[in-house]
C-alpha cells in the first residue's frame, strides 16, 4: 500500500504532518478538477470528439477524486497506527 499512496504513509508522523498531507491531497485534487474542467471546456467546441472526451475526462475526474478520497483515509488510519 505504502508504493501507492506513498504521501499517506510520508506524512503519518504528527498532528501537523497530517494535515499537510490531507491539503497537500486536497490541493491535488483541486489542481486535477480544475485541469479537467478546462479541458471539458475546450473538448465541448468539437461534437462527436467531445463527447467522448467528456466520458473519458469524467472518469479520469472519478479515479482522482476516489484516489485522493483513499489517500486522505489510509493518512489517518496511518496517523493512528491502524494501517502500517
Amino acid at each position: 500500500m505504502k508504493n501507492y499512496f506513498p504521501l499517506s504513509f510520508k506524512y503519518a508522523k504528527d498532528l501537523v504532518s497530517m494535515i499537510i498531507g490531507i491539503i497537500i491531497y486536497l490541493v491535488v485534487a483541486a489542481v486535477a478538477g480544475l485541469l479537467i474542467w478546462v479541458a471539458g471546456l475546450l473538448g465541448g467546441w468539437i461534437p462527436v470528439a467531445g463527447a467522448i472526451l467528456g466520458w473519458i475526462l469524467r472518469i479520469v475526474s472519478i479515479i482522482v477524486e476516489i484516489y485522493t478520497l483513499a489517500g486522505i483515509v489510509i493518512l489517518v488510519l496511518a496517523f493512528l497506527k491502524i494501517v502500517k
